[in-house]
């Protein structure tokens, strides 16, 4: 998020730095509708008028925090991307290093949705934002195909499938859930599905999605019209 285009005295370098560090700590430690400014400017050392003067409402300040933080875990999955590490440990990176950062900031998606239909700028900056994140997934997700961690779906929507799967994951999660374990469970049925090998013989019986797997010999077998898929 740009910093405010209000006018007044020139700003004090490194302050709105500061102001973002101890408001993320603020945020962190409490839902969004609990802070008031007041927590944030005692919080930071500041007074209430140059805490707007930054940033001139809490939304603002929220989204400006958020969109910082995204931005270090940009760098993360990037360098998760970049390892050498095998594509299926890349995306349990990715999946651990998302949900950790959402992890405390449950209350940033209910504002985005509130105008996602009507987007104002907050909105279409997490759209380009995302857009960004979703880039990296996918090239991962193009490397675990390549390397047959993945099946040869389409990637695009793989990588949207995993998005949502975090979110939901986060947005429902109770108190009495523990991250490690919301972090396999995710990784898990990603991967490996909730089917069983029964539930997806009687898909294929039923004649619905078909169920490719490889044989023994490498080739690609469709459980669903028991011959070679094309």
């Amino acid at each position: 998020m740009k910093p405010s285009g209000r006018r007044g005295r020139p700003p004090t370098p490194g302050l709105r730095e500061s102001i973002l560090r101890a408001a993320e700590a603020v945020f962190t430690r409490r839902d969004y509708h609990e802070v008031q400014m007041d927590d944030v400017a005692r919080a930071c050392g500041v007074g209430k008028g140059t805490l707007y003067r930054y940033f001139p409402s809490k939304r603002e300040l929220y989204f400006a925090v958020t969109f910082d933080g995204i931005g270090r875990l940009r760098g993360e999955i990037a360098a998760a991307a970049a390892s050498s590490e095998p594509a299926a440990r890349k995306i349990e990176h990715i999946v651990r290093r998302t949900l950790a950062f959402f992890w405390d900031r449950r209350g940033f998606f209910t504002l985005i949705h509130r105008n996602e239909l009507k987007p104002d700028a907050d909105v279409r900056e997490w759209f380009t934002t995302r857009a960004g994140l979703t880039r990296l997934v996918e090239q991962t997700m193009r490397q675990a195909i390549a390397a047959g961690d993945v099946r040869g779906v389409d990637p695009r929507i793989a990588t949207e499938m995993l998005f949502g799967m975090m979110r939901a994951v986060n947005r429902y999660r109770t108190r009495a859930d523990a991250f490690e374990p919301l972090v396999q469970s995710v990784v898990d049925v990603f991967m490996r599905g909730v089917a069983t090998p029964v539930g997806q013989r009687r898909i294929a019986r039923a004649g619905g999605v078909a169920v490719v797997a490889r044989t023994r010999g490498g080739r690609l077998h469709d459980g669903r019209l028991g011959a070679p898929a094309a």
